[in-house]
């Protein structure tokens, strides 16, 4: 066995690994469980017109959010920026850049941002709103490499630091992607890998928990209410739970 088979063997051997441990761990129902959902908006014209079914593909710089595996196929240094305005005022935007350093591969890098608008600020007395208004905001930034092991095997790694705010509270995570492209020889017209089927497989968003925390969690406190006589008015803080990030695999087919 030489050294790319060798390696290549080790690599899958390791991502198939950490796929069966995800896939033991997780739970078959995840709604309203995780935060920082806006990591699931797809990015990239085509990927979003394809349904999301891009993991397998390559050669643009959408595959950093796809599968970083795809940045591999890239021929030329590209840029990319983009816009969608969504429902209820809400709009994303994002921009991308990736370098060729051949032979060692290509590095990207993305920023992605989504803003919710302006929303009015309501307490229990007044729901009508208080005259406030307050705005949230989420954003990631991500450091992608990429190679070809062999022409048939291509792999890569995205590392992210994420953020969201809701007015004055904020939460932050990291997390990593990683993804593999394998060439096959099925239905090639000439037996080639390079014009066959592509397999791809992905992770995204595995890394820490959010906790929000902030001035807006502040909250005076009453500890003896039933008392007279003592302060009413202890500086105390809300302590939220932590959240998951949205864990995201990815597994597809495609044919030339």
């Amino acid at each position: 066995m030489n050294k790319i088979n060798r390696t290549t063997f080790i690599f899958l051997a390791i991502f198939l690994t950490i796929n069966c441990q995800l896939g033991l761990a997780q739970r078959p129902y995840r709604t309203g469980t995780t935060t920082a959902n806006f990591l699931e908006i797809g990015m990239g014209s085509d990927g979003l017109a394809m349904g999301d079914a891009f993991v397998s593909m390559g050669g643009n710089l959408s595959s950093l959010y796809w599968n970083p595996a795809g940045l591999a196929f890239l021929k030329q240094n590209e840029v990319m920026f983009g816009y969608q305005p969504l429902v209820v005022d809400i709009n994303s935007a994002y921009a991308a850049g990736a370098i060729l350093l051949p032979p060692y591969g290509n590095l990207a890098f993305g920023f992605f941002n989504v803003d919710y608008g302006d929303m009015k600020v309501t307490t229990l007395d007044m729901q009508d709103g208080t005259g406030e208004l307050f705005t949230a905001n989420e954003y990631a930034f991500t450091f992608s490499y990429s190679r070809k092991l062999a022409q048939w095997f291509s792999f890569g790694v995205s590392a992210k630091y994420i953020s969201s705010q809701i007015w004055h509270t904020k939460a932050s995570a990291t997390a990593l992607d990683l993804g593999v492209i394998v060439n096959t020889h099925f239905f090639a017209p000439a037996g080639s890998k390079e014009n066959g089927m592509k397999i791809g497989m992905s992770i995204s968003n595995y890394g820490t928990k959010m906790r929000y925390d902030g001035m807006d969690l502040l909250q005076l406190i009453d500890i003896e209410p039933d008392e007279a006589g003592n302060y009413s008015a202890v500086p105390g803080q809300f302590k939220t739970h932590e959240w998951e990030l949205p864990l995201i695999f990815r597994i597809g087919v495609s044919v030339n």
